[in-house]
């Protein structure tokens, strides 16, 4: 597309134009526009995508006052083309009358002196016929010789058989301007990029912009910036006149900066930068950064996401947990009805109940799913630690502290769920510090003096009596009330015997990889009757053990009752110390019978009818 637009005043001159330019004929529209049908024609070439006008005199004045958009090269008359013309009008006499517009004057002026010719100027004013015949008049009462001046002038002119010479531009000057026009062209291109770039920048910037000059008139109001301060149209209107607090003229004025200022706009918090703009030391103008808070926390949310949350993702829904007992699907209901709400949970069970797989189900039944799960294990953390993993610290907390300071995992955590495992092994000095959070849903860094607020759900869980510890003092009173808002309490698997044979089947099918591996109804009847003092988690590991030692397709009941004698068995607290006694006992001797009588110093009967006695009877 052409962008260069070459406007000659007649045919004749066109054609002596084009002949010179012929090597760029592709880069320019070559046109013929008088000063009467120039701005009709012009209109034209700016719908077509023309950016830049050849043109001389009074047409390319007209057209710059018309189209105030469109860059206008004038052609020049040079100096030559103004001595040739005086020295042709100088044969009718030496009394020249110049009848032009202003635009043609100027090198006029400068050459009367220099040629000894008497020239007398008149302004042209108007195109109007009459008001060229009454300049005419005007020049000859005053004993004008000869007439020179442009096209209009010298065609009204020669009408009235008036001696006259035209004032016309050379081929050279219109060349000359074309080379011009072309090197001003790649100027525009290139401000029209950058131009471009500075646009989307500013209509795309998550912040909102907006600038003024030195006399504190708008220059600058991104959409961002008005979308917050609610205005449309910026041109006239000064900063007071859309945010009276801002003081964004005052900063005019001092030349101080202002970081990180916390405003309220149309009842929304906005944080600003306020910095004055310099050239060199003068200050002309400045410029105001600001950004809703709410979308600041909900970035900053997003980042701790996607950045720091990575891994802290809760894997166990509902639907992975197995049962058709009653006791398991009440407890099921209750849990999803927790779930909706926002208030602590707190959920007690033996080890190996799952406990955590509830705390997973209930945060991705939540409407914080989509947040982060972050899990703690109070016990495995030393309490000199705990303070800055749960809560952060900054850069030189104290020594051998991360020169960048670190995250604490209730940041990390902030629009999800924490979950504090083992709550009953927290020591009393971190009891402390973390009911501080609940109370204030912030947490200040080890460190630090900076709050941060947090929007993190507690669920916490544990295998021991809670209330008891408190009446112990060995757990905080306030404290548990702030945890025991919702409380939950998983049954063990003894209590749900009919969920066992489920979970075992389950189980094989998981771990068995592909080998056809079944249980018989034996085996099952052994599992069932089994105490299951580690709950889910061992009989995982039971039917785990299974899977590797098995060799028969078919799982035997005999062969379950040797997984389950070389089991390991921990002391759990709904046995008796006489019941612990003997397992220790039947462990240490693999087993035999025999040798753990001898062990107790008992009668191989006496330790068989204690056995049924206590439901531990592994043959």
């Amino acid at each position: 597309m052409k962008k260069i637009a070459l406007l000659a005043p007649e045919e004749n001159k066109l054609a002596e134009i084009k002949k010179m330019l012929a090597d760029y004929e592709q880069e320019i529209r070559f046109e013929i526009a008088s000063i009467h049908n120039g701005l009709q024609v012009v209109g034209s070439l700016i719908e077509q995508g023309v950016e830049i006008i050849l043109a001389r005199g009074e047409a390319a004045a007209t057209i710059e006052r018309t189209y105030p958009e469109m860059v206008v090269v004038n052609v020049p008359i040079t100096g030559f083309d103004l001595v040739t013309t005086l020295e042709n009008a100088r044969q009718y006499g030496e009394n020249i009358a110049v009848i032009a517009f202003p635009s043609s004057m100027v090198q006029i002026e400068r050459l009367e002196t220099a040629l000894g010719v008497h020239i007398k100027r008149y302004n042209l004013l108007s195109k109007d016929t009459e008001h060229v015949n009454e300049r005419i008049d005007t020049a000859l009462q005053a004993g004008a010789d000869v007439i020179i001046g442009g096209f209009i002038t010298t065609d009204t002119a020669k009408k009235r058989n008036l001696p006259c010479v035209q004032i016309i531009p050379g081929n050279q000057a219109y060349v000359e301007a074309f080379f011009n026009a072309k090197s001003l062209l790649v100027s525009i291109e290139q401000e029209k990029r950058k131009a471009g770039f500075i646009k989307t920048v500013l209509n795309h910037a998550y912040e909102g912009i907006l600038s003024i000059d030195e006399n504190c008139n708008i220059t600058t109001a991104n959409p961002t910036a008005q979308r917050i301060l609610r205005f449309t149209e910026s041109n006239g209107k000064k900063a007071n006149d859309v945010w009276q607090d801002l003081g964004l003229d005052i900063t005019v004025k001092t030349g101080k900066e202002e970081l990180n200022k916390i405003y309220t706009v149309n009842s929304n918090l906005v944080l600003c930068n306020k910095v004055p703009i310099k050239d060199g030391r003068k200050i002309i103008g400045a410029v105001a950064t600001f950004q809703d808070i709410t979308k600041i926390q909900t970035a900053e949310a997003r980042i701790r996401k996607e950045v720091y949350s990575k891994g802290h993702v809760a894997n166990f829904r509902f639907d992975d947990i197995y049962g058709s007992s009653k006791p398991i699907q009440s407890t099921i209901a209750m849990a999803k009805s927790f779930s909706v709400t926002e208030a602590n949970v707190l959920i007690t069970g033996e080890t190996g109940s799952g406990k955590e797989v509830f705390a997973q189900s209930i945060h991705n039944h939540s409407k914080r799913n989509h947040g982060p799960f972050v899990a703690v294990n109070c016990a495995s953390i030393p309490s000199q630690l705990l303070e800055s993993e749960l809560f952060g610290y900054v850069s030189g907390a104290f020594t051998g502290a991360s020169k960048e300071g670190k995250l604490g995992l209730f940041e990390v955590a902030h629009t999800g769920t924490i979950f504090l495992d083992e709550i009953g092994e927290l020591d009393y000095l971190n009891q402390g510090r973390l009911l501080r959070v609940l109370q204030e849903r912030a947490v200040v860094r080890v460190g630090s003096d900076r709050v941060l607020p947090v929007d993190v759900r507690i669920i916490a869980a544990t295998n021991k009596n809670l209330s008891e510890m408190v009446v112990q003092n060995r757990f905080r009173e306030d404290l548990f009330y702030r945890l025991n808002v919702l409380y939950l309490a998983i049954p063990p698997l003894r209590e749900r015997k009919k969920d066992i044979c489920i979970y075992a089947k389950q189980f094989l099918k998981e771990l068995a990889r592909g080998r056809k591996l079944e249980l018989s109804r034996g085996a099952l009847r052994i599992l069932e009757e089994y105490q299951w003092g580690g709950n889910i988690r061992e009989l995982r590991n039971v039917v785990e053990r299974i899977v590797a030692i098995a060799q028969q397709a078919v799982v035997s009941a005999a062969f379950v009752k040797k997984m389950l004698g070389v089991e390991t068995k921990i002391p759990y607290d709904y046995t008796s110390g006489e019941a612990r006694e003997i397992m220790a006992a039947l462990h240490s001797c693999q087993g035999r019978i025999g040798d753990a009588a001898k062990t107790l110093k008992i009668s191989r009967s006496t330790l068989w009818r204690k056995m049924n006695n206590l439901g531990l009877n592994t043959k």
